[in-house]
């Protein structure tokens, strides 16, 4: 039903996110990024399917909800808000924290550029790694982000996947895991991959952060040991694994919390307990409706 219900999903992208796009030149190389975010939200959908377009690496900090409601709140348990909240913080002067929040460190690691809002990161992506993209390639983002789209259905089919996979372990809720820092994990995937889709969702919803490489089609990113062989693909350490069944067994049985602890699901942070902002009540797929009929992505994204 997992598969049936993520491959359903992807065509409601209409294949957003399943291929790179033709280059005059390489992707500039050594790019630094951290993105965090939380794989149920549309508007972190659209980044990581532009990650995927433009056949960029980055490195993934997972910031799933603690609470269905609150979506800005947090307390000590999380793993990454807390780091997400320090850049915002020191950067823009705000504890007004949504997702996704983009680190780029490729010009100084010291002094990184901090963008917020999907918009503006698409924006930052395309001018720093898209200008060696061919126009006029016909691409389906083109498409389904055109503003010549009526802004409900464009919205529709961005946050469809969110609306086909509700559930509290599809990357929507924190569950507690056992991952430390000593574990290092790479995940090749395209966003538009129904299967790579699973094993994002169980990364996210159990707080553990990866290397994404985008490995959809047209990319230059190969899987050296098994060239051709499907996404996704999971290294954990020394470890390979392949398919969304062996990625997911595998993170299931290493890094679920074996207390059984349950995730939050209707109860609330206390005031004493939230570290992020107060009152917010936000529900993502569901609100960011009402940002109103605006352009996705930048126009020149679409030529």
């Amino acid at each position: 039903m997992d598969r049936i219900l993520s491959s359903v999903a992807s065509k409601t992208r209409g294949s957003v996110g399943r291929a790179a796009a033709h280059r005059t030149s390489p992707v500039p190389p050594n790019h630094d990024l951290i993105l965090y975010e939380y794989e149920a939200s549309p508007w972190c959908r659209i980044v990581r399917e532009y990650l995927t377009i433009l056949d960029l690496k980055a490195q993934i900090r997972p910031c799933p909800r603690q609470t269905l409601f609150m979506e800005g709140a947090y307390d000590k348990e999380s793993r990454f808000r807390p780091e997400a909240m320090q850049y915002l913080k020191s950067s823009h002067q705000t504890d007004d924290m949504t997702f996704p929040i983009l680190v780029d460190r490729t010009k100084a690691k010291d002094s990184p550029e901090v963008i917020v809002e999907s918009y503006a990161i698409l924006e930052h992506l395309w001018q720093q790694y898209g200008q060696s993209v061919e126009k006029g390639q016909n691409r389906p983002d083109q498409w389904w982000n055109s503003p010549s789209i009526p802004f409900p259905i464009r919205f529709l089919s961005l946050a469809g996947p969110s609306y086909l996979r509700p559930f509290p372990s599809c990357g929507i809720l924190k569950t507690p895991s056992t991952w430390d820092n000593g574990t290092e994990i790479t995940l090749y995937q395209a966003e538009g991959c129904p299967e790579s889709r699973l094993v994002r969702e169980t990364l996210c919803t159990l707080e553990i952060p990866y290397l994404s490489i985008a490995a959809g089609i047209n990319s230059s990113n190969s899987y050296d040991p098994v060239k051709g062989h499907p996404t996704p693909i999971l290294e954990d350490g020394t470890h390979v694994f392949y398919g969304a069944s062996e990625c997911n067994n595998h993170l299931w049985k290493t890094y679920k919390d074996p207390s059984g602890m349950m995730p939050r699901f209707w109860n609330m942070l206390s005031d004493g307990e939230n570290l992020g902002r107060a009152g917010s009540w936000g529900v993502g797929a569901y609100t960011a409706f009402l940002k109103g009929a605006r352009d996705f992505v930048p126009q020149h994204a679409m030529k």
